[in-house]
């Protein structure tokens, strides 16, 4: 099923490629030669049959982050039995009440299939039948082929025939002749065999030239073994069977085989050559004929035959197109490094010690909750955040009736604060994932006064993250819980760590800039001992990178060892790297990468009726409701006319990577018949679109502006039009400035003066939310400060992160 799936995702994102090769080899056919077109099929029909993920996939879901239940414990509360201790390494264990654990079977787990599920199970079937009758049907095809060939065929005895061949092979440089048929029901001479080659000829004579230049052909396919492309080909086919665009994709290739053999076999040849070389393909096709997929052969179709012959009779200087098959080949690899099937390679970033836990953790899978010493290494190997420490209370089991869990005693360190970055509901979701007939995990922690404050987390909880599915399946197996594990990261980032990786990146890259100095070489930046630590930061380097990049990184040293470095973090080829910093600046591979990876960020616009009020049916944040009538969702002449404004005052400087989030914080309205003023605080937030294999797509926050502002409309026929836009001169809190842009008006410099930067603040991150809809495989990451309690109330929304 998820092969399935991932096989649609490739087939989706190469008919993309597909479509934009074809409409660009249409209009750049005679500008560029055929061999960049040929090599680029190969590579497409190579990722068609290889479904595999290069990079960890992305959960795509909407991530509430929910308050986790605490409370605080009186000691009457809580009557704890005595402990027993099993050994030094052991955590001490209380069963609840005194009560031997009984075995206990396994909660049953609700999985009714639902309408879609049982959809795509059909859809797997269905694709796996087509799939083996298209195969089937062509195995026979083939045999039929090989068996008609071989009744109707006989060896060429005709000296002066082989004599034009042994000459062919010469000049070939053939290591090994092929055998040389000849085969009177043939449409057009062919070659076939994938390890035994055989070339069959259609005619017995040839008059001139035709012979010489027929056998080359052949000889060419051969050498080059067209017969493994062309059966790429079909196999790409075959396992895309589904898709139209895939078999017109073959059809382009197999005429571009055929192309870029007529350009090798034509190399140097005059006009009056060319002539004998399209009356040979003339005059040695038949109609009427069928030839095979797996084998070459001189016929496409009355309309390719015109085209092909004008190919011939075209004389023109071709560009080599280099540039022109990077570009596409980044196209096709990189962008379709995001999708793939579950059956993930660790990445160079996760380090032996991650795998090895993730192992580990695994093996301790339990089916009940009795198992004391079972529980114990669960607990052991589940790491406490700085400040919190294990308690000598230990650990108590609830195993007498249901609902079945543990409770876990911790202490906190004198000063320390229990964090409220997710590290318990990681913790929770691991353990309920672990433990079969689990309903809940709890922490007990007693601070340096003696108080104790519990946390709880449930499967209901749970499933606030994760839906219906049961966190049970994801231990199904070993490959299924390393990636959960690998999704519990990316909803509970480590923001601190992700921020230090950027700013270890940009002192790493100064230092290998100064060292290399006006100079740049791969080979030497290959050999910098800092350049392995750079890329050693992974995605957090990646995403300073692409940042740097965005800023308009000049194409200097600076800008070649960002490069490169991109490059590796992106997985690509080692052999594609030095030919594309050889060939491409900086700045043209970085728009190459942005372009072809379709990363174009969607405005932020005024628009009734995608951010209609039903919007805040979701829920809002904490705001005053005066300063909730500046978000987008509420609509009036006024706030149409505020939008439109900002949007134009905003768009000038933005590019196709950047989104722009604003909101007026609104002091004061005064409006006439003809005339309208607003005086508002205008929030602007400026966002760089990026994407990292691991991480996936972001919006990293690259500054912004708090403005006090007036802005001055009349009345026109198409409603408010803005005619002048005044900002104060002198910065937000310069009160003379604010006063005389509010002259005339009672209190409203004051409010100016001392508006809330908080509301401000939380105005610019619901219009945020708003924006990011339905766009939950978005992360955020904010680089202005946020209170802690605000920071989780905009993660009940969007993936996100304070850095």
């Amino acid at each position: 099923m998820i092969l399935f799936q991932n096989v649609l995702e490739i087939s989706v994102f190469t008919s993309v490629a597909i479509v934009f090769l074809g409409v660009l080899s249409h209009f750049l056919g005679k500008r560029y030669g055929v061999k960049w077109r040929y090599f680029v099929w190969l590579m497409i029909a190579l990722r068609l049959i290889m479904p595999i993920s290069f990079t960890l996939p992305r959960p795509i879901m909407k991530i509430p982050v929910p308050q986790v239940r605490m409370h605080t414990i009186d000691d009457t509360e809580v009557s704890l039995p005595e402990t027993d201790y099993f050994s030094e390494a052991s955590f001490p264990v209380v069963e609840s009440n005194n009560t031997q654990n009984e075995l206990t079977q396994p909660l049953p787990t609700e999985n009714t299939p639902t309408i879609l599920e049982e959809a795509r199970e059909s859809l797997w079937i269905f694709w796996l039948f087509g799939m083996a009758i298209y195969f089937i049907y062509q195995g026979k095809k083939y045999r039929s082929f090989l068996i008609n060939l071989k009744r109707n065929s006989r060896c060429i005895r005709d000296a002066e025939v082989l004599e034009v061949f042994y000459a062919a092979c010469s000049e070939m440089n053939m290591i090994k002749r092929p055998e040389i048929f000849f085969c009177g029901i043939l449409p057009s001479p062919l070659c076939i065999g994938f390890f035994h080659q055989k070339i069959y000829l259609n005619q017995e004579e040839y008059p001139g030239e035709q012979l010489r230049f027929i056998l080359k052909h052949e000889l060419v396919h051969l050498k080059r073994r067209d017969i493994w492309y062309k059966a790429l080909l079909l196999f790409a086919r075959g396992v895309h069977f589904f898709n139209p665009f895939i078999y017109w994709m073959v059809r382009l290739a197999e005429r571009d085989i055929e192309y870029s053999c007529d350009s090798l076999v034509l190399e140097k040849c005059s006009f009056s050559q060319r002539q004998e070389y399209g009356l040979t393909i003339l005059e040695s096709i038949r109609q009427g004929g069928q030839t095979n997929p797996l084998s070459t052969a001189f016929y496409g179709g009355k309309e390719e035959l015109k085209a092909r012959i004008d190919y011939i009779f075209d004389m023109g200087k071709k560009k080599r197109g280099i540039l022109l098959l990077l570009m596409l080949l980044l196209l096709v690899w990189v962008g379709t490094a995001f999708v793939g099937c579950s059956q993930n390679e660790e990445t160079a970033q996760t380090s032996n010690e991650e795998v090895d836990w993730a192992g580990a953790l695994y093996q301790c899978k339990l089916d009940y909750i009795g198992n004391h010493d079972g529980v114990g290494d669960i607990l052991r190997k589940l790491t406490l955040p700085e400040g919190i420490q294990s308690s000598t209370e230990g650990i108590e089991l609830f195993t007498s009736k249901e609902p079945y869990g543990a409770r876990r005693y911790l202490t906190l360190e004198k000063g320390a604060s229990i964090p409220e970055n997710g590290w318990f509901e990681k913790d929770a979701m691991i353990f309920l994932a672990l433990v079969d007939n689990a309903s809940f995990f709890e922490y007990y922690i007693t601070d340096e006064n003696g108080e104790k404050s519990g946390i709880y987390f449930d499967r209901k909880d749970g499933a606030q993250y994760f839906g219906d599915t049961d966190l049970r399946s994801m231990a199904a197996d070993e490959s299924t819980f390393r990636n959960f594990l690998r999704e519990l990261e990316l909803l509970f980032p480590e923001s601190g760590d992700y921020a230090r990786k950027q700013i270890e990146c940009n002192v790493l890259l100064n230092e290998i800039a100064e060292e290399m100095g006006e100079t740049f070489s791969y080979d030497l930046l290959k050999q910098n001992v800092k350049y392995d630590e750079l890329l050693k930061l992974g995605d957090g380097a990646l995403t300073a990178l692409f940042i740097e990049f965005q800023k308009g990184q000049p194409d200097d040293t600076r800008g070649y060892i960002m490069m490169t470095a991109c490059l590796e973090l992106l997985k690509i080829p080692a052999t594609m790297s030095p030919t594309l910093v050889e060939e491409m600046k900086p700045s043209q591979w970085y728009e190459a990468y942005c372009a072809l990876d379709s990363m174009v960020a969607e405005p932020f616009l005024y628009d009734e009726e995608r951010y209609s009020q039903d919007l805040e049916k979701d829920g809002l944040l904490t705001m005053k409701n005066a300063t909730k009538e500046g978000l987008i969702t509420r609509h009036s002449d006024v706030m149409k006319a505020v939008y439109t404004a900002m949007e134009q005052h905003f768009s000038s400087d933005k590019s196709n990577r950047e989104v722009q989030i604003f909101a007026p914080l609104i002091s004061h309205i005064s409006e006439s018949e003809d005339k309208l003023s607003v005086y508002a605080v205008i929030g602007f937030t400026e966002y760089t679109f990026i994407r990292t294999p691991n991480v996936g797509y972001q919006l990293v926050e690259g500054g912004g502006s708090l403005v006090p502002s007036r802005l001055d409309f009349e009345r026109k026929e198409d409603g408010w039009i803005l005619v002048e836009w005044v900002e104060v001169n002198d910065g937000s809190e310069y009160a003379p400035s604010i006063e005389e842009m509010c002259k005339g008006t009672n209190g409203v410099a004051n409010a100016m003066l001392t508006y809330d930067r908080r509301e401000m603040q939380m105005l610019l991150m619901q219009n945020l939310i708003f924006y990011l809809k339905d766009k939950t495989q978005i992360t955020v990451y904010k680089d202005s400060h946020m209170e802690e309690q605000d920071i989780q109330e905009v993660s009940q929304y969007i993936s996100f992160v304070q850095i």
